[in-house]
């Protein structure tokens, strides 16, 4: 039953993005989704929309339309504060949508919306797949980085709604948002009715390329001094070594000398608990983790941390123990030439 809630709202979520997506860029959409729908008309989502400064907030009906049937159950509810997001209308069925005071805005960006001076009357936009393409950027930002881990760690993290993925990436949900358009244009993943990823090997190799020059130089963090033995360095909830130590936890074929260590506690706190002294050429490094507390950092995650890490170095004993990790867990096919 939940699953079968999750790919409900996945579908709505994917439907809403577009419509407002594609609306014109005076045009600001905003939406929040019912935590906990009661199955009655015009309650799926919030939607607001800003227009010139001014902002509309509109009870919201999310429906794929085919035939007038479809809106039968929403003709006694409809009201000029309600709004229905839906597939791309026929000129007839978005005529008996104005007929029947019914706003919408379809995922073309078409829009008939009458409701306290606010009056969209936009038509004859067609959805076309280039219409979702943005160009590629020379590389990567930062969130997309971050939404791109989430997705590589943990698997079900794609079928989890937009807000949730938010939370997991540790990013903002317009960027989850932004960052799947690009993922689907590039068609590297799917957004339809079951969300499916369409060519991990691509991601991973995008993720650990841009590791060493995108990712890394905003992980922020203290270097301190390192005891002799990387054993005795006490540990609290959802830390999480990276690099060195992660490859030596997975392979027992390297003798950590660089420490990376992820933590969620504030780094004063860290500071104070782990009693070392600040050094900026320090061995151990502690960062701040980039993602949020509730993804799973599992091996496959370790995996893919340990290796990026190895290859940033530029050692070419870590690249040696980077390809046996890759072997073993990650199995792709070649792994990026980022230690050149």
């Amino acid at each position: 039953m939940i699953h079968e809630r999750y790919l409900c709202v996945n579908e709505n979520s994917t439907l809403l993005m577009r419509a407002l997506d594609n609306l014109p860029s005076h045009i600001q959409g905003e939406y929040t989704f019912a935590p906990e729908p009661d199955g009655g008309p015009y309650t799926d989502a919030e939607v607001t929309l800003t227009v010139h400064g001014q902002r509309y907030l509109f009870g919201t009906e999310i429906k794929r339309i085919h035939r007038k049937e479809s809106l039968s159950a929403l003709l006694g509810a409809a009201r000029s504060d309600n709004l229905l997001v839906c597939n791309r209308l026929t000129t007839h069925l978005a005529d008996f949508c104005t007929k029947n005071a019914i706003n919408f805005i379809d995922e073309a960006g078409n829009a008939r919306v009458s409701f306290n001076g606010l009056n969209l009357w936009i038509e004859g936009k067609n959805l076309t797949e280039n219409h979702f393409a943005i160009p590629q950027p020379a590389k990567p930002g930062l969130g997309f980085m971050k939404l791109l881990f989430a997705l590589l760690a943990q698997e079900d993290v794609l079928h989890l709604p937009f807000r949730t993925i938010a939370e997991m990436a540790n990013i903002s949900l317009g960027m989850v948002s932004k960052g799947f358009k690009y993922l689907e244009a590039e068609k590297l993943v799917s957004l339809g009715r079951t969300r499916r990823i369409l060519d991990k090997e691509t991601l991973y190799q995008i993720w650990i390329e841009h590791y060493r020059t995108v990712l890394r130089p905003k992980l922020g963090g203290l270097k301190l001094v390192a005891p002799d033995d990387w054993r005795d360095i006490p540990l609290t909830s959802n830390d999480c070594w990276g690099g060195e130590v992660a490859a030596d936890e997975l392979t027992r074929y390297l003798q950590p000398y660089e420490l990376q260590l992820f933590t969620f506690e504030p780094l004063q706190k860290k500071l104070a608990l782990l009693k070392a002294k600040p050094d900026a050429s320090g061995r151990l490094w502690v960062v701040p983790a980039f993602w949020g507390k509730a993804l799973d950092i599992n091996i496959n995650a370790k995996a893919l941390l340990a290796v990026a890490e190895l290859l940033a170095s530029r050692d070419s004993r870590n690249k040696e123990v980077a390809e046996r990790i890759n072997d073993q867990y990650l199995q792709l096919k070649t792994l990026p030439e980022t230690w050149v």
